[in-house]
């Protein structure tokens, strides 16, 4: 169980004249997130088959969230059909395996098949925690990802597996068309052996973990040139507002899935003759944890930020 230090400041915002819309006055310090790390979800894939109850194996972007349309299974322009008999699991791990293999859904043909998960239910504020292994080779994009109700994507991770020790990780806001990205190279491969990968969000920042260690930070509030801002507690002053940051009211589904490459795929290409199939992106787990709230001296006010 993480510790977060507690800072319970009362804090003010205000924001500034019509004419900076995205302009915010912190008059009082901003708070650090208080309270410990507490599991609040997870699926450790110890049964032998995936639970049904936390996942389906499809996008849900029909009206009755079934898989009735070519998108669900397609993902649009790539180079797999996602397929129920594609996810298996197996002493504690859950397999999703893509196969050099031709398929059709619904009018649609691709030249691979492959698997993915996608939660039932979506998280909030708190810490999204996997521990997978990733397949090596050209034409490989896993993604380790959450898909928003009103504006969000937020990537944890997606991987030009040509290239093992790159890791992509992206925030995009859907309804205003802008994201914001950043690409790191790690001193290991993502295919050698299982990793960690985590993100945290709260109210004021989004960060990104690769085995603990911290690999990027996004700010709701920018400073000075409108950088990120990393003290906590923010001081008092003026601010921009980082406009793809996701909304107060936001929730997330966790999906994770191995993509195959096509010549418009972000980060890879088509699988060449050196591509080995069938191969797996292999998860130990997925687990989410929230923080405990504290409770605020006498005298010490709480005003959520909107």
């Amino acid at each position: 169980m993480l510790k977060i230090n507690h800072c319970l400041i009362m804090l003010i915002v205000l924001p500034l004249a019509a004419s900076a819309q995205t302009d915010t006055l912190i008059v009082r310090p901003l708070p650090c997130p208080d309270g410990e790390w507490v599991l609040s979800f997870s699926d450790e894939f110890d049964g032998s088959s995936l639970d049904a109850k936390k996942w389906i194996t499809w996008y849900p972007y029909t009206s009755d969230g079934g898989d009735g349309c070519a998108f669900c299974r397609t993902h649009g322009d790539e180079g797999q059909v996602f397929l129920d008999e594609n996810v298996s699991v197996e002493n504690g791990i859950l397999y999703l395996t893509a196969k050099r293999e031709e398929a059709e859904w619904m009018g649609e043909y691709r030249p691979h098949t492959s698997g993915m998960i996608h939660s039932r239910h979506p998280f909030g504020y708190g810490r999204y925690e996997i521990r997978c292994r990733m397949p090596e080779g050209m034409g490989f994009w896993p993604a380790l990802w959450t898909f928003g109700q009103l504006s969000a994507e937020v990537d944890i991770v997606e991987g030009e597996m040509e290239k093992p020790d790159r890791l992509h990780t992206s925030i995009h806001n859907w309804q205003i068309g802008k994201m914001l990205h950043k690409g790191h190279r790690l001193k290991q491969k993502m295919s050698g052996d299982f990793n960690v990968y985590a993100m945290e969000w709260d109210t004021n920042q989004i960060s990104f973990w690769f085995n603990d260690q911290k690999v990027w930070q996004v700010s709701r509030f920018k400073g000075g040139l409108f950088k990120n801002t990393k003290r906590c507690p923010l001081r008092p002053g003026k601010y921009r507002l980082e406009q793809v940051f996701p909304h107060v009211n936001e929730k997330l589904y966790f999906i994770a899935g191995l993509g195959v490459g096509n010549d418009s795929t972000p980060f890879t290409g088509r699988p060449d003759a050196e591509t080995v199939f069938p191969a797996s992106m292999e998860i130990d787990w997925f687990r989410f944890y929230e923080r405990t709230p504290s409770e605020a001296p006498s005298g010490i006010q709480r005003i959520r930020i909107r």
